[in-house]
């Protein structure tokens, strides 16, 4: 066989690979979401009761979720390392600003050791943001939603049970949307 047709052969079967294997990660991680949690999976809309956990204050006091029960609540899962997660915070400090006497916002921050409080109080600072911050040190939130990713945002009826769950970035017209489906 002369080179080209090699290499033209070579090219089509590395894109088949490729392919095959993009559609197969994809069934998989659909599947793998669905069976860990389907209560709390990404993008998924529930009526289950939404697990309970605890996080800080930016005091230091400890803050349950279920103490939040009773309006509803929108909880995001970020880090300042995260840029995704970064794009999105503008939104959500528009919608606390324009919902935050109706809905609970937890801004549930994951300071695992990656970052610190300190660092996480400069970068609110610096960028003007005034939500209410709450610290998972010990990642129980996180491990009780189940997180592999950020950013992820749940929202949660008044009744305290799952509305909707949102993974990867919100734009503020998107987060106004679960909000508006929350209050309605």
């Amino acid at each position: 066989m002369n080179r080209k047709l090699v290499t033209v052969l070579l090219i089509v079967a590395l894109i088949a690979l490729l392919i095959v294997a993009s559609v197969w990660y994809n069934n998989l991680k659909e599947e793998y979401d669905g069976a860990a949690n389907p209560g709390i999976s990404a993008g998924s809309t529930s009526s289950e009761a939404a697990p309970d956990f605890t996080v800080y204050d930016s005091e230091g006091n400890s803050v349950n979720l279920s103490d939040k029960f009773g309006k509803p609540i929108v909880i995001n899962f970020w880090a300042t390392w995260c840029g995704p997660c970064k794009v999105e915070l503008p939104a959500f400090e528009a919608m606390y600003d324009k919902y935050g006497e109706d809905v609970e916002f937890m801004m549930v921050n994951m300071t695992n050791g990656r970052e610190t409080e300190d660092g996480v109080k400069e970068f609110l600072s610096r960028q003007g943001h005034e939500f209410p911050v709450y610290y998972d040190k010990d990642m129980s939130a996180a491990v009780v939603y189940n997180l592999r990713t950020i950013p992820r945002s749940v929202f949660i009826n008044a009744d305290g049970s799952i509305s909707n769950t949102h993974m990867g970035v919100l734009s503020e017209d998107a987060l106004e949307a679960y909000i508006e489906n929350l209050i309605k």
